[in-house]
């Protein structure tokens, strides 16, 4: 099991969890968390890097901190799907102890290789567990909508921070002009935010010039949020809100991109995590609000 990482200590890659670094979605794992002590199994889906692995280690540690707590028999287990080894003690259903949870990671792994077959057995089995959270990304996702078998399984969509989660985020580790320079650049998402903060960090002078620095570090995340997008109308709507980087009512949205609604486009940019989503006085609003993503879509050409 993996040690929880304060987030000032950990690389921006590190997944984080425990009560010192887990930091923004306390409330989702908690409700997760609820819903599987219901019963309930879970589809978890978002981008690249937008902490579907801290969820997933978070609600471990939820699970443990209980058990330890209380000397309850309720367990999690924890598998990542990415190692051949985690795949086959999955589908083979080897473990020591029944696990009150699983917990798997990467499930796009399970796509790649001759074991789909025995996946559709394995998620008809309904005593395998009292709940199992499925997280993947959109390749999982978009699988998982055409399977009858999975449909009892419960979305929930990952996302970019609010702004309130993306200033705690960085508030323990930055000044407050550097919070200010790393939230203009990095809009919340949180990975772009938590290597922003590395930098700023580890590099001395004007947080500008340095957040200027990080945007190379972060061409292969960016091209890996863009070859996610599988639709000509989410491509569409996307440049529309890059190009206007400010917030936009969906009804404006929709007109200016052409289509009657923008909804199912709108929703997988907001997993995906290249656009926000929230309500504000006047309504539902979307923006791109990663300056530093849309520099870089903007330079390659889209």
């Amino acid at each position: 099991m993996r040690s929880a990482i304060p987030s000032g200590d950990a690389s921006p890659d590190t997944p984080v969890f425990g009560a010192a670094g887990f930091v923004g979605r306390t409330k989702l794992a908690q409700n997760l968390l609820s819903r599987c002590l219901r019963g309930q199994s879970i589809l978890l889906y978002g981008g690249p890097k937008l902490g579907k692995t801290s969820v997933l280690l978070h609600l471990k540690w939820l699970v443990d901190q209980n058990r330890n707590a209380s000397s309850a028999t309720l367990t999690a287990l924890y598998l990542d799907l990415a190692a051949e080894e985690a795949r086959d003690q999955l589908l083979s259903r080897r473990w020591a102890d029944p696990a009150s949870i699983l917990l798997l990671d990467n499930c796009d792994s399970l796509l790649n290789n001759d074991g789909v077959g025995r996946l559709h057995e394995f998620m008809k089995n309904k005593t395998l567990a009292q709940a199992i959270l499925w997280a993947g990304a959109r390749a999982w996702h978009d699988w998982v909508l055409e399977q009858k078998e999975t449909a009892d399984l419960q979305p929930a969509p990952l996302a970019v921070l609010l702004p309130g989660e993306a200033q705690e985020l960085l508030k323990s580790d930055l000044a407050p002009d550097q919070v200010n320079a790393a939230l203009v650049a990095g809009g919340t998402h949180p990975y772009v935010l938590k290597t922003i903060a590395h930098a700023l960090q580890s590099l001395s002078g004007d947080p500008g010039k340095t957040i200027q620095t990080v945007a190379d570090d972060l061409t292969p995340f960016f091209q890996a949020c863009r070859e996610d997008l599988r639709k000509p109308a989410e491509q569409a709507l996307l440049h529309y809100l890059v190009k206007e980087a400010r917030p936009v009512n969906p009804r404006e949205a929709a007109k200016a991109v052409g289509h009657p609604t923008i909804k199912p486009s709108a929703d997988v940019l907001c997993f995906l995590g290249l656009i926000s989503r929230w309500n504000l006085n006047e309504g539902a609003v979307l923006q791109a609000n990663c300056r530093l993503f849309n520099d870089w879509y903007l330079a390659t050409g889209h």
